[in-house]
């Protein structure tokens, strides 16, 4: 999580520009969840995206990132929308500064490919009362509709993300997780003594159908957004590892720059420049109870 930690991070614009979770989301964990909705924590919980919606329905939050930036960006929105039950801590996954036994729901969101997935599971087990619940959600490379078909589906975000000469050296090591829909992170997990009910779900159905042993979701967790070629050049522009390049290539001209200007003579031909595409970011979660 370095890149978000370093300076010049611009966590205002990670918060207006990344995807949103709904109500489906939290519907589905409260029906999964047996224990009580008294403490939750949402661990690196960047600038508190999902952290203000679990505020809604436990009686008191806790959001943990090691980024300044976010920590001070989350408790910005938490008082602009007036919301007093979160608490706003700098921490890490691999050591929670949280009380033993004292949290009944515990999410990390797009975050825990950043942390030592064993340590962190150990944390998440000291940390949660008997029965609690564990959620772990992802999101894959944006999808995208209306485009040329070249660059429609994935293959516009994939290849800037995974081309060796462009993006695919600066993620972290832990993005892998990503890629294979948490499924090395599930063999941990249900390698872990502490844990009951262990389920693997994912949306939609296409990407569900090619993970073996993977529910699908009946609906989706994160809205789909309409965005402008420009508003989804800034989206991409809060991913980490356009945020590594940029720190390790100060003088060079814009990497995403570069690519957007590469194929802007076909999005011109078909005239997508500047109308709306529909972006939707396909999705998967572990889920898991402490064992009472």
């Amino acid at each position: 999580m370095s890149a978000f930690a370093s300076k010049g991070f611009n966590a205002g614009a990670y918060l207006a520009l990344r995807p949103t979770y709904n109500q489906h989301l939290v519907k589905w964990l409260l029906g999964y969840h047996v224990g009580l909705c008294d403490r939750a924590a949402d661990i690196a919980c960047g600038p508190g995206t999902f952290t203000v919606d679990l505020a809604k329905k436990f009686g008191n939050v806790v959001g943990i990132d090691p980024s300044s930036s976010m920590i001070n960006s989350a408790q910005e929105d938490a008082r602009t929308k007036r919301i007093t039950n979160v608490q706003y801590k700098q921490g890490f996954g691999e050591q929670l500064p949280i009380e033993s036994d004292s949290i009944d729901l515990l999410t990390v969101m797009q975050g825990v490919h950043w942390f030592d997935a064993e340590k962190f599971f150990g944390e998440a087990l000291r940390v949660l009362r008997p029965g609690g619940t564990i959620a772990l959600v992802g999101y894959d490379y944006p999808e995208i509709s209306n485009w040329p078909e070249s660059l429609a589906g994935r293959n516009f975000a994939r290849k800037l993300a995974t081309d060796s000469n462009l993006l695919q050296p600066y993620w972290d090591n832990g993005f892998g997780l990503i890629e294979e829909a948490y499924v090395p992170l599930l063999r941990i997990a249900e390698t872990v003594s502490g844990f009951d009910d262990i389920e693997h779900v994912g949306f939609p159905k296409g990407l569900a159908d090619g993970v073996s042993g993977m529910n699908v979701l009946s609906e989706t967790w994160i809205d789909s957004k309409d965005m402008t070629l420009s508003e989804f050049r800034a989206y991409l522009k809060t991913w980490s590892a356009y945020k590594a390049w940029k720190d390790a290539n100060p003088m060079s001209n814009d990497i995403l720059d570069a690519y957007f200007n590469e194929k802007q003579d076909e999005l011109q031909k078909h005239g997508q420049s500047e109308e709306t595409a529909t972006v939707e970011w396909p999705h998967f979660a572990i889920v898991a109870r402490k064992h009472i």
